[in-house]
């Protein structure tokens, strides 16, 4: 990868990568409330009345104080919350506020949402760190094109879920075209599947996929560098005259 983007391009990267990290803020957060609440020896024994209900206050705060997030929450593993092997902990935004999201989490139920599944939930389990999925349009939960976010959660070091945010695409491409369009250059911010998230051009759409990521084809970019290691999202800058 080349690094010759200037120190314009690497303020942008700098900022972006701030950007997303302040994301993970309220998570880590929340994942440490979880951590004081559950003793390592009451995993498997969690019930929301006696460890979980002292989460919601946390919750609510950092979602009304994000202007990115439409939900935020808690997503348990098989086998913490007692009698359980799913269950959602999770506060969305709607126009009359906020409000728990209600799922179909019965067992054995054909239309079970099986969040266990996902992208977002099993690579941050796999990576032990955090992950980002999307774009994506969240059909069963918000029904919107969000990215989600989610980072574990820790209980006597035992993996006890994760502690996520959906946030909202169109809000999150805003506040990044901000950042890439002064560069004098054409800017792009590409997820590992090739996806651009965002672009300070109209030359790139949010959410083409474009034919060669630009990893893989940095003799193509004046500079291409990750922004941050946890989301795999690469910023690519090209000449905006070819």
């Amino acid at each position: 990868m080349t690094e010759s983007g200037g120190a314009g391009f690497r303020q942008a990267r700098e900022a972006v990568t701030r950007l997303l990290d302040d994301q993970l803020v309220p998570l880590t957060g929340l994942a440490e409330r979880f951590a004081g609440l559950v003793p390592g020896e009451s995993v498997g024994q969690v019930t929301e009345k006696r460890h979980l209900a002292g989460l919601l206050p946390g919750i609510e705060a950092a979602l009304q104080a994000s202007d990115l997030a439409a939900g935020l929450g808690f997503a348990a593993a098989p086998g913490v919350v007692e009698d359980r092997d799913h269950y959602l902990l999770w506060l969305q935004k709607h126009a009359g506020g906020v409000r728990r999201l209600s799922l179909n989490l019965a067992p054995g139920d054909p239309d079970l949402y099986d969040y266990h599944d996902t992208e977002w939930f099993s690579g941050a389990q796999r990576l032990g760190a955090p992950a980002a999925y999307g774009p994506y349009v969240d059909y069963a939960g918000a029904d919107l094109l969000v990215v989600t976010i989610a980072v574990p959660v820790l209980a006597g070091g035992r993996f006890a879920g994760v502690a996520g945010t959906d946030l909202l695409a169109e809000a999150l491409e805003h506040r990044l075209i901000q950042l890439l369009r002064p560069l004098p250059g054409d800017a792009v911010l590409v997820a590992p599947d090739r996806s651009v998230i965002a672009a300070g051009t109209p030359r790139w759409m949010p959410g083409e996929r474009l034919a060669v990521h630009p990893a893989r084809d940095a003799g193509r970019y004046l500079a291409v560098e990750t922004v941050n290691d946890w989301t795999g999202w690469v910023l690519a800058l090209a000449d905006a005259t070819t």
